[in-house]
Parts: structure tokens; C-alpha cells; sequence
């Protein structure tokens, strides 16, 4: 590497297969999301701009079994590429679409410096940022986003793929429309992955709580769309609090000095401390949406209750769990959602009423 550079940071002015050229490197801010072990750049074609992420093999050329490193990364690129257009195969509009693939060579250097790179459509911006220049609360925004997330999701499970790893970064904003990107962390029923061995596959501080008492170890597909109904309903409370429902909750068990009597191995002992920490955030939460509308909160904290329940088995929608229906499906979340949005956009709920 000393010698030639990294090449992941080596395409700028590099036109790539398609037309695209790479006009500028895109340095990531706090939060942003992107992906593991990549490079991102702005490329341009015909004046329309998109979004590169290259893998940067780096990190595994410092190992010492760096073939197995090296192995590890590019199998994983690959399985979300494929991912990515088994998504754009399958239609589904709410996740950010693939724009193009390939591979830069470099003469003279051998092959494990070629990098490989994704081309995706350009987002304005992805939740995290978009909330913290939000000068003005938009509370028919939030409700529209959060509706478009749900169909994102509902349409990856049918598909058979669970996101795992949703969070304010990975929700990417197109103007006015909201899409999921980032499948680096995904599983997919049908192809095995490294994904499926990680007992909290995606960033721990947003996992819901039975992850970390290796519920995935039961190989239970299911349980998977299960942690992404929690991380939807974890989203709520980042649009109206700019916080994740795991953070409020350690930060209630950590005042009262809860931890000590956590068994940290046992899931259903230590349920009752979660649950209790649950029910204060769904209060502060609550507090937070009644400065808005009343009726909202009404409307909003039993589907943040539905889709957030500390017991996996649990959660969904009553409805589905009263007919025997699929209780993860979000068919209803989505209609519910859709339904509160029309009513700030039409104006049917007044603010304070």
C-alpha cells in the first residue's frame, strides 16, 4: 500500500463503465450512512448526479489472515449488491435504487487492488440530517416519511429479505419521498450470508433488546422482521425526541439503578425492567406528540406500543395476532400511518385539539 496508495481513494477524475465520471469524494458527517469499509464519491453522467460507494479493502490487507479478510469483505459487497437489484428487479420504490456496477483496474498492480463499487441514486439528505435542519417542525412530513418506511419494510419482507439495521442514517429523503437504503446488514430468507451468524446483525445501539440474548441463534426468520417493526417504531421517537427508544430506556434503568438486578443472560427475567422502562419512554413520548395534537397522540402511541413490544412474540398488530394472521406484516402500520398523515396534510387535526 505504501507505494501505490489506497485505491478506493484513488478514483477521482476516473470515468467508470456507463459514462459515469467521479467528480468529487464525499467525506461522511457523524452519523451518516454509507456503509462498512467504503469510500463514497459524487459521479455525474449527462449532468445528472448519483452516489458511488467503492470498497476500500484496506482494512483487510492490515490483517493477518488477510486472503480470509479479503474474502470476508467481497463476499459481502457482493451479497448486497445482489440484494440491491433483486430489489430493483422486484420494483420495490421505496428502497434507493442501483444505478450501475463495476470494478476499476489499475495498470500494473495486481488484482486484489481492484475496487469494487455501487452506483445509487442521489439522495437530498437521509433522516439524521434532514432533522437537524429542520427549522420548522413538520409534522405532515414526519408522519408521510414514516409512512414511506413502513411500505419500504413491507416490501423487503415480501421479498423475504429483513433489513436489520434501520436507523435515522439509512432512511435517505428525495425531496419529498422517504427511502430505505443501506442492505449491508440484511438477511435474506433465501441466500445465507455472514448476516446470519451475528447475534445483533446491525448497530447495537438501536437493536432491540432480545438480540442481545441471542434470540437470532433460534434461526427463526420471523423474529428478524420482528426487529424491524422495532426499529420502525424506534424511528417515531427520533422524528419527535431526536432520541431511539433503547437509549431512553437504559437511561431510565441507569437513574433508578436497575442494571444490578439484570441477569443479562435470561430474556423473560429481566423482560419486567425493560417493559417498565418502555412504559416511561411511551410516556415522555407521549408528552412530546400532545404539544402537537391530542388526538394524534391517541392515534400514534398504540401503534408505537404495537410495534415496539419488549417480547418479540408479541409484537404486531393485535388485529393480526386476534385472526391468526401474520402478526409482523405492516399492512395495517402502513394504512394507520398513511391515514394520520392525510389528516395533518387535510388539516382534520388541529393543533392542540
Amino acid at each position: 500500500m505504501s507505494t501505490f496508495g489506497n485505491p478506493a481513494e484513488s478514483l477521482l477524475g476516473v470515468t467508470l463503465e456507463g459514462g459515469w465520471k467521479v467528480i468529487e469524494i464525499v467525506k461522511k458527517k457523524p452519523g451518516d450512512t454509507g456503509g462498512h469499509f467504503s469510500v463514497c464519491y459524487l459521479v455525474e453522467r449527462d449532468k445528472k448526479r448519483a452516489f458511488l460507494k467503492a470498497l476500500d479493502l484496506t482494512d483487510a490487507l492490515q490483517q493477518q489472515d488477510f486472503v480470509a479478510a479479503l474474502n470476508y469483505m467481497t463476499t459481502a459487497f457482493i451479497f448486497e449488491r445482489d440484494l440491491l437489484y433483486k430489489c430493483k428487479e422486484n420494483h420495490l420504490s421505496k428502497i434507493v435504487t442501483p444505478l450501475g456496477h463495476g470494478q476499476v483496474t489499475f495498470e500494473g498492480q495486481p488484482s486484489f487492488y481492484n475496487v469494487y463499487y455501487i452506483i445509487f441514486e442521489m439522495a437530498d439528505s437521509n433522516l439524521r440530517n434532514q432533522i437537524a435542519k429542520m427549522q420548522v417542525f413538520d409534522l405532515a412530513w414526519i408522519l408521510r416519511s414514516l409512512h414511506h418506511t413502513a411500505v419500504a419494510l413491507e416490501q423487503l419482507h415480501k421479498s423475504g429479505i429483513a433489513h436489520q439495521d434501520l436507523k435515522p442514517s439509512n432512511v435517505l429523503i428525495f425531496n419529498k419521498e422517504s427511502k430505505v437504503g443501506d442492505l449491508g446488514r440484511s438477511s435474506d430468507i433465501n441466500l445465507p450470508s455472514a448476516n446470519d451468524k451475528y447475534m445483533v446483525p446491525g448497530d447495537r445501539t438501536y437493536a432491540p433488546f432480545e438480540l442481545f440474548y441471542s434470540f437470532n441463534a433460534k434461526n427463526d426468520f420471523q423474529l428478524r422482521y420482528a426487529s424491524d417493526l422495532y426499529h420502525l417504531g424506534s424511528l417515531v421517537f427520533f422524528y419527535f425526541l431526536h432520541k431511539n427508544l433503547q437509549e431512553i430506556i437504559w437511561l431510565q434503568i441507569i437513574k433508578h439503578d436497575i442494571s444490578k438486578n439484570l441477569t443479562k443472560t435470561d430474556f423473560y427475567a429481566d423482560l419486567p425492567f425493560f417493559q417498565e422502562g418502555f412504559t416511561y419512554a411511551l410516556n415522555v413520548l407521549s408528552n412530546e406528540i400532545k404539544r402537537y395534537s391530542n388526538n394524534l397522540c391517541k392515534d400514534i402511541i398504540p401503534l408505537v406500543k404495537m410495534l415496539c413490544e419488549i417480547d418479540p412474540y408479541k409484537r404486531g398488530h393485535i388485529e393480526n395476532r386476534r385472526t391468526n394472521l401474520n402478526q409482523y406484516s405492516l399492512e395495517r402500520f402502513i394504512s394507520s400511518f398513511d391515514l394520520l398523515a392525510k389528516k395533518v396534510e387535510y388539516k382534520l387535526y388541529e393543533y392542540g385539539s
